[in-house]
């Protein structure tokens, strides 16, 4: 028993800390309130009475005494009313004189700090589970920007063990030219601590991959960052992604050429860079030349194929540092920086056109094309995007009218004739709506008998400010515009309609006479329109005539035939006008339903003057009558020409020499009058020759 002379009850009993005494032989000896608190059912409440502690304290006793150890530290859970709680024992040897004189025993509740533990122990599993199997990267590096840790899916993805990869700088690891881009993330947290995102492409065992890094400091107690941790994502294939959805934007998907959004953009950033280095810079414009003839004739899949090989062939004619874009269907946009001299320009265009004048094998097909090309110079045309395009487009349409398969600079006076033509072309759509248009009737005389066998219908354009206009200054544009499908569909209206007056009046055997362009045969509502302008005017189709050039008709022969067979199915004649001014086989002539040839003016003018001229007229009606068509000479001006087309056996002619195009009360009281003298008409005075009827 310990040494009962010292006051230690009075000692322990006021002190808040449990304490258990024990005898020499281990038994309990004596314990404070604190301590019966812990232990109320080991502990015994008289004192004097000794117990044996528990298995459990017993076990740790022996343990102690047989190692003899000055102290002696260990844990246990006690469950109790109030829930189990982890008591810390230190037991503490009591000796005096050397000798043993009993054990001390101090409790201590670790109850919370147990809890704290296990709330760590399992807050660091459940991260560590987290880093360890989820698929982003996660690393922490310290300031230096060496790694600390490297999470396994980091090691996978890079091929290295997170023992090689601790210490090692990370920036040479995900991209060696990423060492600034971290330096500056690092610089920037040290100032301001708050997450940042960059995107770098790293090389990986998968190979280039984009990693998209947020990052975010660590701060230690007084506010400095000591480390930064780092979540890494694969972000491949939003960046393929993002790619795509860019091509689509910016380039053409047919040639992966710049498309034109993208086209504004480089010529916008030339023009600065001209403006700044005080150098010139040229604008190409070009398009194919017969385009829509190689879609037509080979299909839009062979059309697809040249356009990619012009492509190719552009590419190849420029230097690398220029700009070949395609703008959409065959036009194409080329910007050539850094000129010395303006003639460099003209030198490229040239070497283009060279190019472009190959022969094309595509799909087993052999064709060949060509191109027209208009040049705007920087500064001289045009200091801004739209205006140098304008230009060059212009210059392009100039060059086409000069024969295509050549090229043209930009030229102020060009510019005020396409102005001016623009200002016609918008004019000219708003002539119908408001009536401004009409028709004059040139007669088409018997030349045996003088009388009227048919009139021809020519347009006329009465202008609210440049005055009366013939076809030769608009229909072009009609042609180009696509304006000549309405327009044409007015003429033929408008003549039925007056045919039919005409019929109505007894004038039964009367031939109206309507030229029909190119554009408007290649249209496939043609016929459906003829029909319902027939049916509409209640005109008999044997009163009307339909005159087609024989350039209109060699386009293409096969679909030519089969749709003039259809016309003269339902009783229209047909004639070729212009013969002998295009281009024509005699093949496929016999083999066209036509009713007469029309012999071109300029032919007929120079008749009495010119042997050839002479020559080709009379073999034209020899050759008509043997074909069993008739023939309408146009332009006779002269009695010495009708007589010579008479005696030839013309049986008709068209000209001044009868009469003018009149308008059609004129050409109604012409028909009145039912004939006319094979001389010059005593009712008509010679005028000046029309610039174009």
């Amino acid at each position: 028993m310990p040494d009962t002379s010292i006051p230690y009850k009075q000692v322990f009993s006021a002190i808040p800390a449990p304490v258990i005494m024990l005898d020499t032989q281990g038994h309990f000896a004596f314990a404070n309130k604190a301590a019966y608190q812990i232990l109320p059912s080991c502990i015994p409440l008289d004192d004097g009475v000794s117990c044996t502690p528990p298995d459990w304290l017993a076990t740790e006793i022996d343990t102690f005494l047989y190692h003899a150890k000055e102290e002696h530290t260990f844990e246990h859970c006690l469950p109790l009313d109030t829930g189990h709680r982890h008591i810390q024992f230190t037991l503490t040897r009591l000796d005096q004189d050397k000798r043993q004189n009993g054990i001390l025993i101090t409790l201590h509740d670790i109850s919370r700090h147990k809890r704290a533990e296990q709330a760590l122990r399992l807050s660091e599993e459940r991260y560590r589970m987290l880093v360890e199997h989820q698929s982003d990267l996660v690393v922490r590096v310290d300031i230096e920007g060496r790694l600390q840790f490297a999470s396994p899916s980091f090691c996978m993805l890079f091929g290295i063990d997170e023992e090689q990869l601790v210490g090692r700088e990370l920036c040479p690891i995900i991209n060696s030219s990423g060492q600034a881009v971290m330096k500056e993330a690092m610089q920037r947290l040290d100032c301001h601590p708050k997450s940042c995102y960059h995107e770098i492409c790293s090389q990986t065992l998968d190979g280039l991959r984009w990693i998209g890094w947020a990052m975010k400091g660590v701060v230690d107690e007084k506010g400095h960052i000591e480390a930064i941790v780092g979540i890494g994502r694969d972000i491949t294939d939003r960046k393929k992604a993002e790619q795509e959805i860019l091509q689509l934007a910016h380039y053409d998907t047919l040639t992966g050429l710049p498309n034109r959004s993208l086209l504004q953009d480089r010529l916008s950033q030339a023009l600065s860079l001209a403006n700044r280095g005080n150098v010139t810079l040229a604008v190409l414009f070009l398009d194919l030349d017969r385009f829509k003839h190689v879609n037509d004739a080979f299909g839009h899949q062979i059309g697809d194929l040249l356009l990619q090989e012009v492509s190719r062939r552009l590419k190849d004619c420029v230097r690398a540092t220029d700009t070949v874009s395609r703008i959409g269907g065959d036009e194409f946009v080329i910007i050539l920086t850094n000129l010395i001299k303006c003639s460099q320009a003209g030198s490229i265009a040239a070497k283009i056109i060279s190019s472009m004048s190959r022969l094309f094998q595509l799909g087993g097909h052999e064709l060949y094309s060509g191109t027209s090309i208009g040049i705007a110079l920087y500064p001289t045309d045009g200091n801004d995007v739209d205006t140098l395009l304008k230009h060059a487009d212009m210059a392009m349409y100039q060059a086409k009218a000069s024969g295509r398969g050549t090229f043209k600079f930009f030229s102020p006076e060009h510019n005020e004739k396409m102005l001016q033509r623009m200002q016609l072309e918008q004019a000219l759509r708003r002539a119908i709506e408001h009536q401004e248009l009409s028709l004059d009737y040139q007669p088409q005389i018997d030349s045996a008998t003088g009388s009227i066998n048919g009139l021809e219908a020519l347009l006329r354009w009465q202008h609210p400010q440049l005055g009366l206009l013939l076809p030769g200054l608009f229909i072009t544009i009609a042609e180009e515009t696509g304006l000549i499908i309405p327009l044409g569909e007015w003429v033929l209206r408008t003549a039925c309609r007056q045919a039919r007056a005409w019929q109505r009046a007894g004038y039964h055997r009367l031939r109206i006479a309507v030229n029909i362009s190119p554009r408007q045969f290649q249209q496939r509502g043609l016929i459906p329109m003829i029909d319902a302008i027939l049916q509409e005017t209640g005109c008999d189709p044997r009163g009307l005539e339909l005159e087609l050039t024989e350039t209109t008709l060699m386009d293409s022969p096969k679909e030519a035939t089969a749709l003039l067979k259809a016309l003269k199915r339902r009783g229209i004649s047909l004639a070729i006008d212009d013969f002998g001014t295009g281009y024509s086989s005699l093949s496929h002539l016999k083999h066209f339903p036509i009713d007469r040839l029309k012999i071109d003016r300029s032919f007929v003018n120079d008749l009495t003057r010119s042997r050839e001229d002479s020559a080709i007229v009379e073999a034209i009606i020899a050759m008509a009558h043997r074909l069993g068509l008739e023939v309408v000479a146009e332009g006779v001006e002269h009695p010495d020409q009708h007589a010579i087309l008479s005696d030839w056996g013309c049986k008709t002619c068209q000209g001044f020499l009868y009469s003018k195009a009149v308008s059609t009360e004129e050409a109604t009281a012409l028909l009145a009058t039912a004939q006319y003298s094979t001389g010059i008409p005593s009712t008509l005075t010679p005028q000046t020759k029309p610039a174009d009827d």
